[in-house]
């Protein structure tokens, strides 16, 4: 079977959707009054995109768990986590299509986090990837936002806990796209080299 690796594109467009949902994060839990009626609209606009993407991710990532097209402990810690990320993503896209509740997405979400924490410090561990201190900490950066999202469900806690998401979100985008970025030009010149 042929070497197929999507993770330099799986990583750019899991950091632009993290600083995507900055913005959905920041329109819906920080400043909600300024889109006024209009937020509906632009949750229901974003839910499409959550949902088209989130099906793309999970199904990438249910191809790349079956076939396993990485070497070894690589398919656990890369391929799994991202069909993880399209469940989550498919429930955010309809609870926006919707107009649904957050509530229960965000406890679903919260309990698709603990793996994604796990991934990152078995990363940390056995210095997988080029970067281990990177990856784990988007990883992790990405796990605990999950974990802790249904804080956002709580009228007392909902500001604060936007503000900590924004911060964890923006650290784990910025380090996918980073991540993504070298590993398009590695990929590509790897490929090069084998002529």
């Amino acid at each position: 079977m042929a070497f197929i690796n999507l993770l330099d594109l799986w990583l750019v467009l899991l950091g632009s959707s993290l600083l995507l949902t900055i913005f959905w994060i920041y329109i819906n839990f920080i400043n909600p009054g300024k889109y006024g009626d209009r937020i509906y609209e632009i949750n229901r606009g974003l839910g499409y995109f959550y949902l088209l993407f989130g099906i793309y991710s999970f199904l990438t990532g249910l191809w790349a768990s079956f076939t396993w097209p990485l070497p070894g402990p690589y398919n656990i810690v890369l391929s799994d986590a991202w069909p993880i990320y399209g469940v989550a993503l498919m429930l955010l896209g309809f609870s926006n299509i919707y107009n649904l509740d957050i509530r229960g997405v965000l406890y679903g979400i919260s309990a698709l986090g603990l793996p994604v924490i796990f991934y990152g410090l078995a990363i940390w561990t056995y210095s997988l990837t080029r970067n281990p201190l990177f990856s784990g900490l988007m990883y992790i950066s990405i796990g605990v936002a999950a974990v802790l999202s249904p804080l956002l469900a709580f009228e007392s806690s909902r500001k604060y806990a936007a503000y900590l998401f924004i911060l964890l979100l923006f650290i784990g985008g910025i380090l996918a796209i980073y991540i993504g970025y070298n590993a398009v030009f590695g990929h590509i010149a790897s490929f090069l080299e084998q002529g």
